[in-house]
């Protein structure tokens, strides 16, 4: 794969990461809203993640967008390292560390959300 597709896929994978951070900060606010039992700022805060979703979609977007932009081979490499897989050349190494870094920032956000649904929904949380 060339180094300019690294390097798109890798400015995608940094959007994801900043997207990925502030709908973290704002679900940290929401756990401290609900658990002030402040309505107001649980229902700003719920909706200003938005934001931040859409950014992913966007990026997430992209990536898509250039993986299908690829020959066949260097889209399947593409997809791999995306999912986790080893780099296997010293040019991939950046992103499979961005690619980790997005995976550790996701599992916190995931778990926090978790804790946050369970306390707004009660019984009715996505997360059984």
């Amino acid at each position: 794969m060339e180094a300019s597709a690294l390097m798109d896929a890798h400015v995608q994978l940094k959007r994801i990461y900043a997207a990925l951070n502030e709908a973290l900060d704002l679900t940290r606010q929401l756990a401290d809203s609900v658990d002030r039992d402040d309505e107001i700022s649980t229902q700003m805060l719920v909706s200003m993640r938005q934001e931040p979703t859409d950014k992913l979609a966007q990026a997430h977007q992209a990536l898509e967008e250039q993986r299908r932009s690829l020959s066949a081979d260097d889209a399947a490499r593409l997809a791999a390292l995306l999912k986790g897989a080893e780099s296997e050349r010293a040019e991939e190494s950046p992103l499979t560390a961005q690619v980790s870094a997005n995976q550790r920032v996701l599992r916190q956000l995931v778990d926090l959300d978790r804790v946050v649904n369970r306390k707004l929904a009660r019984g009715k949380s996505i997360y059984q």
